[in-house]
């Protein structure tokens, strides 16, 4: 793993970090994410939240009434029947369980050996990610665990990949455990820093690995003043990188050609008759340079969601069958369209498509390979990672809810609205390249694109709940997709 270069960053002023930032922090046990954690919270303002801490207190729990942590059944009924919180303390969280202080109990070597295997339960993820969520939507948070970044806020204002050496982590684990006066050898700390290493690594559910858009820091040499220093300007990175961005309308507007003015006014027509609304990117054009990477549930996706694009160039991937059908052939090269073919890997497609970003052009792709049921968005195929590690092009994940149940002048079935997430950029994909071969860093990148589409799903639930409409349209809809899925991609 590389060290991120902090030292052209020190001109930035910590004000250009939003003040409803949320900083994702993952890492291998013992890297000293939670240290770090509650000093960005202090240096920047924001709500620390213990992670790690949810999981201990659930593993005493557990202990205590005497069920057995290999079982997750009973593990999800005590975690779903219980009352946890989490409120700030002097140094670390203060954690209660069913009322009772448990932070101190929740610190020892017992539960360092065995809250890996709790945490390792797919049921009991589920349902402290739905926690951490509930706490930490409201923005303005700093949240350190192991997957942070990639599962419970992958659209994270700032992600940090904080590493470093077993060696480091054992004597840091040590000077620890003597400030609390516990006793521990070292060889003892290093087998079980060791073995948890192994676990988090080798877990079925959300394994520990360096998200592909996460700032990778070893400070493995660094002292911890220089730790929280690298980290604390690596949170701004984004932010600053996200102010150079050439959003403009008005000049976006102004380089339209001909054919894109026609389609756009065709487009924005459409749009205000079925009263959608957009979020995120209001009164602004899509940035340059990026995969627009969108979700699929009706053939009115791309004329909708194209409405809110306002830039040229914009290529689209879109399906070869479509390119067949007079006239819309014509029409789809009209606008730049490029004919995919979806069984197999179409690599002349790919490399058009991956020439266009190279030139600094927009490129629409619908990751998810064909339309999927309302309200169950992905699996997202391994093509976006391929992209991605072709060009190393920023990805703008974008949602569509509600072109199924579209009405004229909005639908009260079904919400018609774009959201925007972040753009995403790749600073951890090459530290991820060294550790994984590249069908599996285009894996995580799905699972990333997946991630980042049902948490703008479930902002948007937020903002306008579920209709029955959406519910049982989608529950219809499962069954006869999956087989479309399969009769399109394979098994």
């Amino acid at each position: 793993m590389k060290n991120f270069h902090v030292a052209s960053w020190q001109h930035l002023q910590d004000e250009i970090l939003p003040r409803d930032a949320v900083i994702a922090i993952d890492g291998p046990a013992g890297s000293g994410k939670s240290t770090t954690a509650k000093a960005l919270a202090r240096r920047f303002n924001l709500l620390y939240i213990d992670t790690g801490a949810m999981y201990r207190a659930l593993t005493l729990a557990a202990l205590k009434a005497q069920v057995e942590c290999s079982q997750e059944g009973p593990l999800v009924e005590l975690a779903a029947n219980s009352i946890l919180e989490l409120k700030p303390g002097a140094a670390e969280s203060t954690v209660f369980w069913e009322g009772k202080d448990v932070s101190a109990a929740i610190r020892t070597p017992e539960i360092d050996a065995m809250v890996s295997l709790v945490a390792s339960h797919p049921g009991v993820r589920k349902i402290m990610v739905q926690q951490q969520q509930s706490l930490g939507r409201r923005g303005g948070v700093v949240m350190e665990g192991r997957d942070i970044g990639s599962v419970v806020f992958p659209l994270a204002t700032a992600k940090i990949f904080l590493h470093a050496s077993l060696e480091a982590r054992v004597d840091r684990r040590f000077k620890q455990n003597q400030q609390r006066g516990i006793q521990a050898s070292r060889s003892e700390l290093t087998d079980d820093v060791a073995l948890r290493d192994k676990k988090d690594s080798e877990r079925a559910t959300s394994p520990l690995a360096i998200g592909p858009d996460s700032i990778v820091i070893d400070s493995s040499a660094m002292t911890l003043e220089e730790q929280n220093q690298a980290c604390a300007l690596a949170c701004l990175v984004n932010p600053a990188l996200d102010l150079e961005l050439d959003t403009d309308l008005e000049t976006g507007l102004r380089e339209l050609p001909s054919n894109y003015r026609f389609a756009y006014s065709i487009m924005n027509a459409v749009s205000r008759f079925f009263g959608l609304k957009e979020v995120g990117c209001e009164g602004k054009a899509v940035p340059r340079g990026c995969i627009l990477a969108i979700n699929h549930v009706s053939l009115w996706d791309p004329p909708l969601v194209g409405s809110t694009f306002r830039r040229f160039r914009v290529n689209t991937l879109a399906k070869a069958e479509l390119f067949k059908v007079w006239p819309m052939g014509s029409i789809f090269r009209w606008v730049d369209s490029i004919p995919i073919k979806r069984k197999g890997f179409d690599a002349s497609a790919f490399e058009v498509a991956s020439e266009s970003l190279r030139d600094g052009n927009n490129l629409v792709i619908f990751p998810e390979g064909t339309r999927r049921a309302i309200g169950h968005p992905g699996p997202v195929r391994n093509g976006l990672g391929i992209l991605v590690q072709a060009t190393k092009a920023p990805m703008v994940p974008i949602f569509i809810r509600g072109s199924y149940g579209r009405h004229p002048l909005g639908s009260i079935l079904s919400p018609l609205e774009v959201s925007y997430g972040p753009v995403i950029r790749w600073h951890g994909l090459e530290a991820l390249l060294e550790s994984s071969d590249p069908k599996n860093v285009s894996r995580r990148i799905a699972q990333l694109c997946l991630a980042a589409y049902e948490e703008l799903q479930a902002r948007s639930f937020d903002r306008y709940p579920q209709t029955e409409f959406e519910i049982n349209t989608g529950k219809k809809q499962l069954k006869k997709f999956e087989a479309r899925q399969k009769k399109v991609f394979g098994r």
